[in-house]
C-alpha cells in the first residue's frame, strides 16, 4: 500500500481578526475542505492545535499553519479561508508543497494550485530544486517575526527494528511515544497524540506559543517521518539525533525558512 506522507502547507497571517475567537464550526469546515478531519484538540492562551486525520492544524491570534498529507487538496482549504475572511484581512500568505513521491496520484499539482491562487492574490512563485524540493506560492508581508516555523526535518528510507515492527503490526500510541523518547527531550511541551490503524503516527505538542508536530508514516513504499517545529535548532538537535539511531534514514533533509527584504527563502541541509 502506498500513502503520501510528504506535506502540503498553508500559512496565513491575519490583521484586525483574532482568530482564536471563531468558532469550533469554522475550524471544522475548513479541515473538511482540505479533505481532512479533525480528531482531536489541546490549547492554551496562546495556541491551539488540532491534530487531523491527514497532519495538523495549529492557530495563534493572529496566525494559523495548516499542514495536510495524503491526496488532501489544501487549496481548498486556502480559498475558503480568503472567503470567509475576505482579502483585506490577511496581510501574509504562503502555500508550499514539498515534492511528492508519487506526484502522479494528488489530485491537483503545483502548478493548477497556483493558478486559483493568483485569481485571489497577487502572489509570486518560488520553487527549490536544490537538496530541498517544493514550489511555493507567497503573497503579502514577509519578515521574520511572522513566520513561526524555525525548522522542518523530513526522514526518508526508515528502517532498522523499529521501522519494521511499525510495519508489520499497528502499535498503540503510548508504546510508539516511549520508543520516540519525546518527553525525554521535551518535558515542558503538553501532547497530543495519535495512533492510526492499521499504520501511522502523529503527534502535536505546544508550550506558550512555541509548537512542535511529528507525523510517521511506516508504510514500506512510502516510509516517511517528519518534524516541524518552533523550537530553534539547538533545542531539536538532541531528539533528531536519537531519532536518526532509531530509524536510520536512508536520507534526513532540514529545511528553514529566511525573510530578506520581503524575499522568502529556504535554506536547505
Amino acid at each position: 500500500m502506498f500513502y503520501e506522507g510528504t506535506e502540503k502547507r498553508l500559512f496565513i497571517c491575519t490583521k484586525d481578526l483574532n482568530l482564536l475567537t471563531l468558532e469550533q464550526s469554522f475550524w471544522h469546515n475548513l479541515v473538511s475542505y482540505a479533505g481532512a478531519e479533525i480528531i482531536s484538540n489541546i490549547n492554551n492562551h496562546h495556541i491551539s492545535a488540532y491534530l487531523l486525520s491527514e497532519s495538523s492544524l495549529f492557530i495563534w491570534e493572529d496566525k494559523l499553519l495548516l499542514i495536510t498529507c495524503g491526496n488532501t487538496q489544501l487549496v481548498k482549504a486556502a480559498l475558503f479561508i480568503q472567503q470567509q475572511l475576505t482579502k483585506q484581512k490577511i496581510s501574509t500568505l504562503i502555500f508550499q508543497r514539498h515534492q511528492a513521491l508519487k506526484p502522479q496520484l494528488q489530485a491537483t499539482n503545483f502548478q493548477q494550485d497556483r493558478m486559483l491562487l493568483e485569481k485571489q492574490f497577487n502572489g509570486h512563485l518560488q520553487h527549490c530544486r536544490e537538496d530541498y524540493q517544493g514550489d511555493l506560492f507567497v503573497f503579502g508581508d514577509i519578515s521574520t517575526h511572522t513566520i513561526p516555523t524555525q525548522g522542518i526535518y523530513m526522514l526518508h528510507g526508515l528502517r532498522g527494528e523499529f521501522a519494521e515492527s511499525l510495519q508489520s503490526k499497528h502499535i498503540d500510541k503510548a508504546s510508539i511515544l516511549k520508543t520516540l523518547r519525546f518527553t525525554d527531550f521535551f518535558d515542558s511541551l503538553t501532547i497530543d497524540h495519535f495512533s492510526f490503524k492499521p499504520k501511522g503516527y502523529s503527534l502535536n505538542a505546544i508550550n506558550q506559543k512555541d509548537y512542535l508536530t511529528i507525523h510517521l508514516t511506516p508504510e514500506k513504499l512510502s516510509t516517511y517521518l517528519s518534524i516541524e517545529t518552533s523550537l530553534t535548532d539547538s533545542q531539536c538537535a538532541p531528539f533528531i539525533k536519537h531519532l536518526e539511531a532509531l530509524f536510520l534514514p536512508i536520507s534526513l533533509k532540514k529545511i528553514q525558512f529566511k525573510a530578506n527584504n520581503q524575499q522568502l527563502t529556504i535554506i536547505s541541509a
